[in-house]
């Protein structure tokens, strides 16, 4: 007997190995953004013309959010809960809007103020300037930034969360 559309969904959608895999896809196209990026960088600077991969700035720290939220989701899932049912994606909270800390927090994943603070900023990023042209909402005094000191934060996080992956029974 064949899988229905609605049995596949399911187990594809609720299998923790697949939104691992994800993350990890997600994760090389930030590197990959990133790599071009500081090649287009040097290039600038011994030909003074901008290169298009000067352009991906804002892009690779929202493709690692989307990242970090496929492992938030993963360990999520290793706890029991589910993602898809009857056909349908199954959010972990209401309006998740890909706010990663406040998935953190569904999932029981401890964060520090250091995480929690890029965490915040990577979440502002990836619902704005990484993809459009404006946030859903002005904020006011709020300038979005984002640096090396920030990706470092980010990678140990990353780690942190792939070791809580194979933890989890």
């Amino acid at each position: 007997m064949s899988e229905t559309s609605i049995q596949i969904h399911a187990r594809v959608g609720n299998a923790y190995q697949n939104w691992m895999h994800t993350a990890q896809t997600l994760f090389a196209a930030s590197k990959v953004l990133k790599r071009e990026h500081e090649h287009a960088r040097a290039a600038l600077r011994r030909t003074g013309k901008a290169p298009i991969e000067m352009l991906t700035v804002w892009t690779q720290p929202m493709l690692a959010a989307f990242g970090i939220e496929c492992l938030i989701k993963a360990i999520w899932l290793k706890q029991g809960n589910q993602l898809a049912s009857n056909g349908k994606y199954v959010p972990m909270i209401p309006n998740e809007g890909h706010r990663l800390v406040r998935l953190c927090r569904v999932a029981g994943i401890a964060l520090d103020s250091r995480e929690t603070d890029a965490l915040e900023r990577m979440s502002d990023i990836a619902g704005s300037i990484g993809r459009y042209p404006i946030s859903r909402r002005a904020r006011q005094n709020k300038s979005l930034s984002w640096g090396s000191q920030d990706d470092d934060i980010i990678e140990n996080l990353i780690v942190k969360l792939k070791t809580q992956l194979r933890q989890r029974p």
